[in-house]
């Protein structure tokens, strides 16, 4: 199970992450939540089809 969150830049970009090691940086930190819920929710579905 991945657990995705987010990290805010000094630029005002922010920076989508999980301990997986996924990561993606986005323009606004809106971008960059629906990102890491996005990649949280793809790694479940993946995880109950191969179960």
């Amino acid at each position: 199970m991945c657990y995705a969150d987010t990290a805010n830049n000094d630029d005002g970009t922010a920076t989508a992450f999980c301990y997986c090691g996924w990561s993606e940086d986005h323009g606004t930190p809106e971008a960059a939540d629906a990102a890491a819920e996005r990649h949280q929710t793809d790694a479940d579905a993946a995880e109950s089809v191969a179960a």
